[in-house]
């Protein structure tokens, strides 16, 4: 299941996630996850112009292994000053790449902004500055307005746990049989499912009877939940890459461990029937 992983970067450019509590990690250690997830058969980072440092540093890595290049995605600068071509070359030669694999945007929001020029940018981009155009989306609705976009050839979603099989797989699949690759983000909900019950926050209390049922599921199965999600997300066939997000190389290494030791089918049953209904528990930008 390695091969299916894709590293985020946001850890590498800001600070990033629920559950963190160091901070962002230092150039020295950048580069330490970015040799470690090389060496392991990782050979795709999901970035953004808007994540900090993120590309700089990515850039600084590839100049100082000039043998271990990534193939990377990024997505557009939300700066409006910066024309879609000026971000992306930016980001190439931030980067230190002669091309980016998919040009992301960032949100539904700037797709919709820049749908009538969609055509446009493909033909001054493609196979010069990048291979393929997607979007960045959080809903079912938003993902239902992408099935017919000839120009659009990868969908980045949030899915985990808790947004799951019974919330995504219908619409997902739509998306499959119009031949669209499928990246999928959040897979620890930005390390919710690992905060102790006291540190969950006061406006998330109720999902907490959720993280319990899941806790509850990993303990009968003495799975760790690391384990679970990520097995859960790599599981899915209708799923292409999944996006993971670390802020150590030991983090890594656990990743790594959980992508290569499959789990039961049985347990993920169960977790395909959980049903959060009050969707803004799930989306972050909500919290």
């Amino acid at each position: 299941m390695k091969e299916k992983l894709i590293l985020g970067t946001v850890q590498f450019g800001i600070n990033y996630g629920i559950n963190n509590s160091i901070g962002m990690p230092s150039e020295n250690d950048v580069n330490a996850i970015l040799a470690c997830a090389y060496n392991s058969g990782i050979r795709t980072l999901d970035t953004a112009a808007a994540y900090g440092l993120a590309e700089n540093r990515i850039g600084n890595f590839h100049e100082l292994n000039a043998n271990q290049k990534f193939t990377v995605n990024t997505k557009f600068s939300k700066d409006s000053s910066v024309t879609w071509l000026q971000s992306l070359i930016n980001s190439i030669h931030s980067m230190k790449l002669e091309q980016i694999d998919t040009i992301m945007f960032h949100s539904f929001e700037s797709y919709l902004n820049n749908k009538p020029d969609l055509k446009e940018i493909y033909d001054a981009g493609a196979s010069r500055y990048f291979k393929r155009i997607g979007v960045s989306v959080y809903t079912n609705e938003e993902m239902e307005a992408l099935i017919n976009d000839e120009w659009v050839s990868v969908v980045q979603l949030p899915f985990n746990l808790l947004d799951n099989h019974l919330k995504r797989n219908a619409i997902v699949e739509k998306l499959r049989e119009q031949k669209k690759e499928i990246h999928t983000r959040s897979c620890f909900l930005q390390g919710l499912f690992f905060l102790n019950q006291d540190k969950v926050p006061e406006k998330l209390t109720a999902v907490k009877p959720f993280l319990n049922k899941l806790k509850q599921i990993a303990v009968e199965n003495k799975i760790e939940m690391g384990h679970l999600a990520l097995q859960y997300a790599l599981s899915k066939s209708y799923i292409d890459k999944v996006l993971i997000g670390v802020d150590t190389v030991t983090q890594l290494e656990n990743n790594i461990k959980w992508a290569e030791e499959t789990i039961d089918g049985a347990v993920f049953n169960q977790i395909d029937l959980i049903n959060v209904t009050d969707l803004d528990l799930l989306n972050p930008s909500k919290w």
